[in-house]
């Protein structure tokens, strides 16, 4: 049941309230939102704040919402941004942490305008459901790792593959980059000279190569690319898959991980 005296009123603690050695912040600590994004499963996952059930994401982004707001209105702007928590009991919530958000240094306004008891309190809340969430969620995962070595393995080559794919990626994004630059820099200095390379432009001996990339000697075949006016094949198109393959050949991605000797002195 929300509590009646507003934000200033003393409210009773809890059960499970943060003990006077707990550590309750007033702000969402680094990576509790961060993580979200690359843990579907944790973003998905339900917490429930002030009485409502949302989605560990939706709880994320209420937050940050709060966070970058420099009032100290709550439900106004959740409404505002369509959050769901808008509707949620914030005062019966935030009560366990009010007393240490009475504590926090003020804002800069004067009276109540200078310290934002509640909306304070109510983020140390949210803070405190998503940790305890992550642990969960962790823990969980933990718990099945721990109960078939199959399960850790398929994640492994899971991770494997999609490290591979992403490094592929990146060398074709750059390759590309790369022959676009060049055959920029090449039409702007249109009838300076004549050039007959018959790799991609930007790679092998193209005056506008860089380079990581003039070691390639791949011809290139046909593509989406256009020649410049200086090439002998002006008009003509061509591709850079063939210079990003042979790249990717003489770069080759390898699995490993950081490795630190803990007894170094």
């Amino acid at each position: 049941m929300r509590a009646g005296g507003g934000p200033g009123s003393d409210v009773a603690a809890e059960p499970g309230a943060p003990g006077p050695q707990e550590k309750a912040s007033l702000s969402l600590p680094c990576g509790l939102g961060k993580v979200a994004g690359a843990w579907p499963a944790l973003a998905a996952r339900q917490v429930t704040v002030g009485g409502l059930a949302v989605p560990y994401g939706e709880a994320v982004r209420a937050a940050e919402i709060l966070l970058a707001s420099r009032t100290s209105a709550i439900a106004p702007v959740l409404r505002a941004a369509g959050s769901p928590l808008a509707g949620c009991d914030y005062f019966g919530a935030a009560a366990p942490y009010i007393e240490r958000a009475r504590q926090a240094p003020k804002t800069g306004g004067i009276g109540a305008a200078g310290r934002h008891v509640t909306k304070h309190a109510f983020l140390a809340a949210i803070a405190a459901e998503l940790e305890r969430a992550r642990a969960a969620e962790l823990a969980s995962w933990q718990g099945a790792l721990a109960t078939d070595e199959r399960y850790a393995a398929a994640i492994a080559r899971d991770a494997v593959a999609l490290r591979q794919r992403a490094h592929a990626a990146g060398i074709r994004s750059a390759v590309r980059s790369a022959v676009n630059r060049a055959v920029a820099a090449c039409a702007a200095r249109d009838g300076e000279f004549t050039c007959d390379e018959r790799g991609a432009c930007g790679t092998g001996g193209c005056r506008f190569t860089q380079p990581p990339y003039a070691g390639l000697d791949a011809p290139a075949g046909p593509g989406k690319m256009i020649r410049p006016a200086n090439h002998a094949e002006a008009g003509r198109s061509f591709s850079e898959v063939q210079a990003a393959d042979q790249l990717a050949e003489r770069v080759p991605w390898r699995a490993g991980v950081p490795v630190s000797d803990c007894t170094a002195a």
